[in-house]
């Protein structure tokens, strides 16, 4: 969930259809509710203040951190309070500095991020960490997943998929390598052809050939292939999140008419934003 994509009277939709909200680690733009324009804030202090106020409503937030202009006093000075409030969930994604910045980060990987706040919480937060099934040296990724786990990682998410190819094949290599917690799959809703073309060169995030063929033969199927996909996968994993890749909107819509065609049925007004699938979330 972007907290300025959402308005309050959104906040009760999606309730009981989802375990949990993600809020992404972003920069905050001019129309940042939650902080006023020109201050300037870490992309984990937006995440984490946006995820306290949805915390407020009832609604289970999981906010995002990173080593992107991260310090250990940014981090550890919202741990307790976080705790205060009930959010004992955090997720690290990646943001490992490299070249002329390297030198300017305290945290200078993830799995360095996940220890110290295994460390310092004393175990209290059950920290997700990020693997890329797309890395070109897979060898390479799936040590460093390890390294995660290793480090006090309780779940591990994948990068985005559009269908169930590959992605299994790489969870049979994870769990081969000796990685033993719960990995849950990142099921992305596809906005349209150009935005997943754009997002793809971005990300470096491979498009199926079956799923570029199917949105030219429909260009508004994007929450069709994420049903499909869920469908093939949802037994699979230990957990379903997913994410809108859309981000110039409310995702509420979209992800609304998902939850109803893969049979999650409407229970209470509950919230927005990139979601757990019922029963996933790990504690």
């Amino acid at each position: 969930m972007i907290p300025d994509r959402v308005s309050p009277a959104d906040l009760g939709i999606l309730r009981g259809r989802v375990d949990a909200v993600t809020v992404p680690a972003l920069r905050n733009g001019t129309a940042d509710p939650v902080f006023p324009s020109g201050h300037h804030v870490s992309p984990q202090q937006r995440s984490i203040a946006a995820a306290t106020l949805l915390r407020g409503t009832g609604l289970d937030a999981v906010p995002t951190i990173t080593c992107r202009d991260s310090t250990v006093a940014d981090v550890f000075s919202r741990l307790s309070d976080l705790l205060s409030v009930g959010i004992d969930n955090l997720l690290v994604v990646y943001g490992d500095p490299s070249g002329s910045a390297f030198d300017r980060y305290e945290m200078r990987a993830s799995h360095h991020l996940i220890d110290w706040v295994d460390r310092t919480s004393n175990g209290r937060f059950s920290v997700w960490a990020i693997t890329n099934q797309y890395h070109r040296d897979q060898e390479r990724e799936i040590a460093r997943t390890i390294i995660r786990q290793e480090a006090g990682a309780r779940i591990v998410l994948t990068n985005a998929v559009f269908e169930a190819d590959g992605v299994l094949e790489y969870r049979d290599a994870l769990r081969d390598a000796g990685l033993s917690v719960p990995i849950s799959v990142q099921i992305s809703v596809i906005h349209s052809l150009e935005n997943l073309s754009f997002v793809s060169q971005k990300l470096g995030i491979p498009v199926p050939i079956g799923v570029q063929r199917r949105l030219r033969r429909d260009p508004g199927a994007g929450v069709e292939v994420a049903a499909d996909a869920y469908r093939a996968l949802k037994s699979e994993f230990d957990g379903v999140h997913f994410s809108y890749l859309y981000r110039k909107q409310s995702p509420i819509p979209v992800y609304t008419r998902l939850l109803d065609l893969i049979g999650i049925p409407f229970q209470a007004p509950g919230l927005n934003g990139e979601l757990m699938a019922p029963d996933q979330l790990v504690r």
